[in-house]
């Protein structure tokens, strides 16, 4: 007896699994034993089925007139040790009434069918993930069989699932510069297809340039510096006597031009390399001074003042009143800003007042002879 029972309550939890399970056509199990039905009452879907299985005793289970659907095909079969079991599909939606025909009424049953409506939730809508390889999931929700798909070769899911469950997503390290999305797709027999996405950062950029300086000599020629980054790249030199490549992107290598220093100053141009969304790096091209010429220290017949100066200043050349003088003025990148022939005195005035404050140098030429003087423009 003890066994008949344990049997019984074994299988009355197989058909509680059925029923909650009612997104696929299953089968339901009602043991049927002396003087019951068990369960005695069933919710179940159109397109399952009900299987009767003898527990013990003789009965039948058979459908009653006019408790059941229009539509519904009738059923009597008997349930004993000859025919231990019955099996009945239903085909229409509505209330079904039945009974053991040698115990009724005392022994009867009923089920609901319905007909099965699937449904489908995905969340969160979008999932944001950093530009490094990993791992993301979904959540599910449904009474159905659901697939699952990803139109990013950088983004795979798992295939699919059944009811509630979760949807795990691998993908790929960005190294791109620009951010990128992954729509996954989860459909359910139906039921419109639904999307979610993965939206992947993109990667940082990077920057570094070296070395920090080139030292180059008076005469002219070219340098370069090393780049690495992983995104485009401008770059601006702070002085007309050095040039450089306009920009570039990646790893690459910057080519700096420079022309002759004719002064007898150390003079530098600053390169500037910039990246969207970075702090730019400064790197640094020092010429030596020229060696063309003597010293500023080596002369002291050539005279400026005042100097510093406010714009207006003189030069004094003893003994050149009757030598041709070629004047120019150039700023500390070597620039010339001013030039002219100067004959017939011995004293000059010049006028620096529209220029920039700041470092500019007079160079003089008489002869053979070239003299050069630092003037220190202020305010």
């Amino acid at each position: 007896m003890k066994k008949s029972i344990y049997f019984i309550f074994i299988l009355a939890f197989i058909s509680a699994l059925a029923v909650s399970k009612g997104s696929f056509a299953v089968k339901h199990q009602v043991m049927v034993g002396n003087f019951f039905f068990n369960p005695s009452s069933l919710n179940v879907y159109v397109g399952d089925t009900i299987r009767w299985v003898l527990s013990a005793g003789g009965h039948t289970t058979t459908s009653t007139p006019g408790a059941i659907p229009a539509g519904a095909a009738s059923w009597d079969s008997p349930i004993n040790s000859s025919n231990t079991s019955f099996e009945y599909k239903v085909t229409v939606a509505g209330s079904y009434a039945y009974v053991c025909t040698p115990h009724a009424p005392g022994m009867a049953g009923t089920f609901t069918a319905s007909v099965f409506t699937p449904t489908l939730s995905v969340s969160p809508s979008n999932r944001s993930v950093t530009s490094s390889a990993g791992t993301t999931s979904f959540t599910v929700s449904s009474n159905s069989s659901w697939t699952t798909g990803s139109n990013a070769s950088w983004c795979t899911v798992t295939t699919g699932g059944s009811g509630n469950g979760s949807i795990s997503t691998t993908y790929s390290e960005n190294t791109s510069f620009s951010s990128r999305v992954a729509t996954i797709t989860v459909t359910v027999a139906g039921l419109p297809a639904q999307t979610v996405t993965v939206t992947q950062d993109a990667a940082a950029p990077l920057l570094t340039v070296g070395p920090s300086n080139q030292n180059v000599a008076a005469l002219a020629g070219t340098t370069s510096f090393n780049v690495t980054s992983n995104t485009s790249w401008t770059v601006s030199s702070s002085a007309a006597w050095c040039t450089v490549n306009s920009s570039g992107s990646g790893n690459a290598t910057i080519t700096a031009s420079f022309t002759t220093n004719a002064i007898n100053a150390i003079r530098i141009a600053t390169l500037t390399v910039t990246v969207t969304g970075l702090t730019p790096q400064t790197v640094t091209v020092t010429q030596a001074a020229s060696t063309v010429g003597v010293s500023e220290q080596s002369f002291t017949d050539l005279q400026v003042y005042p100097n510093p100066t406010k714009g207006i200043f003189k030069f004094n050349t003893p003994g050149t009143r009757d030598q041709v003088l070629g004047v120019s003025i150039m700023d500390i990148s070597g620039k010339t800003i001013f030039s002219k022939v100067c004959t017939g005195s011995e004293e000059y005035t010049m006028d620096l007042s529209l220029e920039p404050r700041g470092i500019y140098f007079i160079r003089i030429n008489s002869g053979n002879t070239t003299q050069v003087r630092r003037i220190v423009l202020i305010d």
